[in-house]
């Protein structure tokens, strides 16, 4: 299944997603210099725009909240 889900992402929106996890790693302070060399290569790139990054931080964060909820009734 998650061969198959890579295949499907859009090369631009993977991208996103790369940079959408390093600017969340930024905010928590946990910045590497690796981080900061991808997100240069990143920002370059004319495919990953501010709008799919914003969507993909709100899919990982929405997700978590979504796994923290479902914890919580588990318990």
């Amino acid at each position: 299944m998650q061969n198959n889900l890579r295949e499907r992402l859009d090369p631009c929106w993977h991208k996103a997603r790369i940079a959408a996890r390093i600017l969340l790693r930024e905010e928590q302070g946990r910045l590497t210099e690796r981080d900061v060399r991808i997100g240069h290569q990143l920002a370059q790139d004319v495919g990953v725009t501010a709008r799919l990054i914003d969507q993909a931080i709100y899919g990982i964060l929405g997700r978590q909240a979504r796994l923290e909820r479902e914890s919580c009734t588990a318990a």
